[in-house]
């Protein structure tokens, strides 16, 4: 990954994965996905990174792209270890002299996830059957679409 500013404000999307509502989040938050309806299923697999983190990439920040003010959207994958990766990350920002809450915000996306996106990551991203798995997690997405344009118009209102 390439170095990034370090004066640059970081907004971190973070999910269980990494693959699913992390990656729709910052997909919204950067407009490649529309804020006044729900997008189709094809919009949503067109999403780069969508459905395509590895187990392995948990706890690596995955950059997707900087937005209308400069501030870098990242997608993070936190697995069962969501307290500690964020309270390291705030504490290296910390250390490094950064404002930790002014200069790094990590979201939580986990609580937006229905029951569907749960159930068709795991199919898809552990047990590797995408074709039955991938489809049930765009439907959950769908399902849930209007707490994520939430959630992602209160993040860019408060940073």
């Amino acid at each position: 990954m390439e170095k990034k500013d370090d004066k640059i404000m970081k907004i971190i999307y973070s999910c269980y994965g990494g693959a699913h509502s992390s990656i729709v989040a910052s997909a919204i938050h950067l407009g490649y996905l529309p804020t006044t309806r729900i997008p189709t299923k094809e919009e949503i697999l067109n999403v780069p990174y969508y459905d395509q983190s590895p187990k392995e990439s948990r706890g690596v920040p995955i950059y997707i792209g900087t937005d209308e003010k400069l501030r870098e959207i990242y997608a993070l994958g936190m697995g069962p270890y969501r307290n500690e990766y964020t309270k390291i990350a705030y504490n290296f920002s910390f250390q490094i002299g950064k404002d930790k809450k002014k200069d790094i915000q990590i979201i939580n996306v986990v609580p937006l996830l229905s029951f569907s996106t749960k159930v068709g990551g795991f199919l898809s991203r552990r047990l590797g059957f995408i074709k039955m798995g991938r489809p049930i997690t765009v439907r959950g997405i769908q399902k849930r679409y209007d707490f994520f344009i939430d959630l992602v118009k209160d993040v860019k209102e408060r940073c």
